[in-house]
């Protein structure tokens, strides 16, 4: 087996001495990151996301019929009618949301195929893939940990959540071309434009597992409602509503139905917000196009 460095022979020194490779470290790493590359593969990304989008299309149809069970239930317990309307109005703004998630998860899909980019060099994509799958695993233990401490597994529900989303977008910096992200020449603003790019339609690519994630969360929480014990892991799932400016209060019981809605409206919010992140590259771009168009009209 040759020697990774030879040091040529010197006055003193035997000639061709074996040393170490200095780059040993980096090399088991970059074997590492290799290897859980080719279990993240391409295809393997793509079916998770497949299976996501058609699972959470299941979940909001069974969250609708949850919301109005819980609806009739919590109208009998509290005596009141409002209960009932309120859930019958969830449901039949979860069927409206879920057309628009049936088109939106298409579109986004198109949109991506049709607006393809560039990096000159896959280094920083890797080295953000490999940090994303170490946060990944911290997220991960960290819920762990937490939930042996509070012997509860409610701690556990959002590090699942971080950990799948840190993992698929680690998953897909190792693999670009899933957002139809390539290798190619460029200055140092079209390298930015890509890298800026790739972030973009790496969110876009990724509308699908947030969707069935958030979707099956608020099935649960819906279920977690029907009983005192399960109001604190609602609450927990209905945390990321915190987030949402909702037009209307809602009460624990609701807490899921309202984490299906944000789950199928999410398609169209994520498309909406691509659009506009991407006009805003694509007039980066144009400035940066103008010193090239200015140069080849003076020849």
């Amino acid at each position: 087996m040759e020697p990774a460095f030879t040091a040529p022979g010197g006055a003193g020194e035997p000639p061709n001495r074996r040393l170490p490779a200095a780059t040993l470290l980096g090399d088991v790493v970059g074997s590492v990151l290799e290897r859980i590359a080719r279990w993240l593969s391409p295809a393997f990304v793509e079916r998770s996301l497949g299976l996501a989008r058609e699972v959470g299309q299941y979940a909001v149809l069974g969250g609708a019929a949850l919301t109005l069970l819980y609806g009739i239930y919590a109208a009998i317990k509290f005596n009141s009618f409002a209960f009932f309307m309120t859930g019958l109005g969830f449901m039949v703004a979860l069927a409206v949301a879920q057309f628009a998630a049936i088109r939106f998860l298409t579109a986004g899909t198109r949109t991506i195929a049709n607006t393809p980019s560039q990096v000159s060099s896959p280094a920083f994509l890797e080295c953000t893939g490999l940090l994303l799958l170490l946060a990944a695993l911290g997220a991960l233990v960290g819920g762990v940990v937490s939930m042996i401490r509070v012997e509860s597994i409610v701690p556990l529900v959002p590090a699942l959540f971080v950990a799948a989303a840190f993992t698929y977008v680690g998953a897909t910096a190792l693999h670009p071309r899933l957002v139809n992200v390539n290798l190619g020449v460029g200055s140092a603003g079209e390298e930015g434009i890509g890298l800026l790019s790739f972030f973009f339609k790496a969110a876009l690519k990724l509308v699908p597992l947030f969707f069935g994630l958030l979707a099956v969360g608020g099935v649960l929480a819906i279920l977690a409602s029907f009983t005192e014990s399960g109001q604190a892991f609602a609450s927990t799932i209905g945390a990321v509503l915190q987030f949402v400016p909702l037009p209307m209060e809602t009460s624990a019981g609701f807490t899921g139905s309202a984490v299906i809605m944000l789950a199928a409206l999410l398609p169209m919010i994520g498309y909406f917000l691509f659009l506009l992140s991407y006009l805003a590259i694509d007039l980066v771009r144009a400035v940066l196009s103008v010193p090239t168009k200015l140069d080849a009209l003076r020849r």
